[in-house]
């Protein structure tokens, strides 16, 4: 069979691409790591045209352009996943250093019994529960009997199935705990939390940021090829936290799909995306 065309400058093999997001206020771009799908982009639009009684059909009209994609993100970093939700998610970060403003917490009287493990629950000043590496107290206080003795009057304890990871252990056989009919404030000298990073999510309403994304493939000599979307949202049904079981392949994979909108702040005709190729590209 012989050749009908010479011109394949442009022919692209698969070798995958950097997915990058830069949400509202931010400067730059941010790569969301790896993917294990291919990165689909589709453009598409509504059509308007009308046969005509006597004059056949009219000039096609075009409105409504979108940019709909799909990728299946493997990084499930929560960083990525709050920047890819357009504010529909808020990351929560809890540093691992010590902190020593804790506010006390008083555990009340009924809500204990004596030689029996109790919860603590030590917050931020901003009121958030702290899951904690080390707890060292300043004093426990009995609302009748006073300062309580450590490891006389209470015991701390590990406990992994506080919310803290820490408990307290009251018994009237110390010194100067007397009654469990009391009060007990709990004064932290300082706490070590553990480090973590969290999402949370859930809004009665809310109006989604819009969020730029550029899916860029470099070739061995430093070319590119690049979609980049001005503005697009995440669409329902795609952040999803799942737990694979042990008897499945793969990773934990995180499906999403978007729909690429028009920025009409953006001049006419450059409103929805670019599409970059490079002179020299493979």
């Amino acid at each position: 069979m012989p050749v009908q065309t010479a011109k394949t400058a442009n022919i692209y093999f698969p070798d995958g691409a950097l997915v990058s997001v830069k949400a509202v206020g931010e400067g730059s771009y941010t790569d969301v790591g790896a993917i294990n799908s291919p990165i689909a982009n589709t453009l598409t639009w509504t059509e308007n045209q009308v046969e005509t009684a006597n004059a056949g059909k009219t000039a096609k009209q075009i409105k409504s352009m979108i940019m709909d994609g799909s990728m299946t993100l493997i990084n499930l970093e929560a960083e990525s996943v709050s920047r890819l939700s357009g504010g529909v998610l808020t990351e929560v970060i809890t540093a691992g250093g010590a902190f020593t403003d804790a506010p006390d917490e008083v555990i009340s009287s009924g809500s204990y019994g004596d030689v029996q493990a109790t919860n603590l629950n030590p917050t931020t000043l901003a009121g958030a529960s702290v899951r904690a590496v080390l707890l060292a107290l300043t004093s426990i206080t009995g609302s009748v009997d006073g300062a309580l003795i450590a490891d006389n009057d209470y015991t701390l304890i590990t406990d992994p199935n506080s919310p803290s990871g820490f408990s307290i252990i009251l018994n009237t056989a110390g010194t100067n705990l007397t009654t469990i009919v009391q009060d007990i404030t709990v004064d932290y000298g300082s706490i070590t939390p553990v480090a973590s990073t969290k999402l949370t999510g859930g809004h009665s309403t809310f109006i989604m940021n819009a969020v730029a994304m550029k899916i860029t493939h470099t070739d061995d000599n430093g070319k590119l090829r690049q979609v980049e979307l001005y503005s697009v949202d995440m669409n329902s049904g795609g952040f999803q936290f799942n737990f694979k079981g042990a008897n499945e392949d793969g990773v934990e994979e995180m499906p999403l799909a978007f729909t690429a909108k028009l920025d009409t702040s953006r001049t006419n005709g450059d409103q929805l995306f670019a599409w970059t190729i490079e002179d020299g590209a493979q």
